[in-house]
């Protein structure tokens, strides 16, 4: 992790201690569910197949995997509020979708692996987890604010984005609307 990217992930920790009754790291509201940009790709490339992450034990989680599914990516951290609230959301939305083509996967930007499997021992994650890696941040950005997740349709177009807590109702619509025939 770069230094103004370290410093960019202290001033949001300092944000969560100075305003601890705010509910999201940002204000999470249905507008947040904005269509995103696509990144560049040939018309057939998945851009996010390429990409490996490596889970807290060090196991490799390949995007290849996923490749034709729906793809919503959590990027997350273990002391982020907003983003221990979403993950019980996340775990239901996979669970009832995940026969249907939908895989979840968190992308935590915690410094240590260690803090993340202390945190799972606490808060069951159903889905893969890795840590961010240079990779990923290039593709995906660096998130302005935690969580923030992106909704990959079945052809690896980037399709939303959801910045701060958002409401589980707007996030599986706009799920199901990508589950739909193949």
């Amino acid at each position: 992790m770069t230094r103004p990217d370290r410093l960019r992930l202290l001033a949001v920790l300092l944000l969560l201690i100075l305003l601890p009754a705010v509910p999201a790291c940002v204000a999470g509201s249905d507008d947040v569910a904005a269509a995103a940009p696509a990144p560049k790709a040939g018309p057939k490339e998945d851009p996010y197949a390429r990409i490996s992450l490596q889970d807290p034990q060090g196991r490799v989680i390949r995007f290849a995997d996923f490749k034709g599914k729906v793809r919503l990516i959590d990027v997350w951290a273990s002391w982020c509020g907003p983003c221990r609230m979403t993950i019980p959301d996340l775990n239901r939305l996979y669970d009832r979708y995940r026969s249907q083509g939908l895989v979840v996967v968190g992308v935590s930007v915690d410094n240590s692996p260690a803090d993340v499997v202390a945190f799972a021992h606490k808060t069951p994650l159903k889905y893969p987890v890795g840590m961010m890696t240079p990779e990923i941040e290039t593709l995906l950005g660096n998130p302005d604010a935690l969580p923030t997740s992106f909704l990959v349709d079945r052809n690896g177009k980037l399709r939303r984005k959801f910045i701060g807590y958002v409401d589980p109702a707007t996030v599986e619509r706009e799920v199901r609307r990508f589950l739909g025939p193949r």
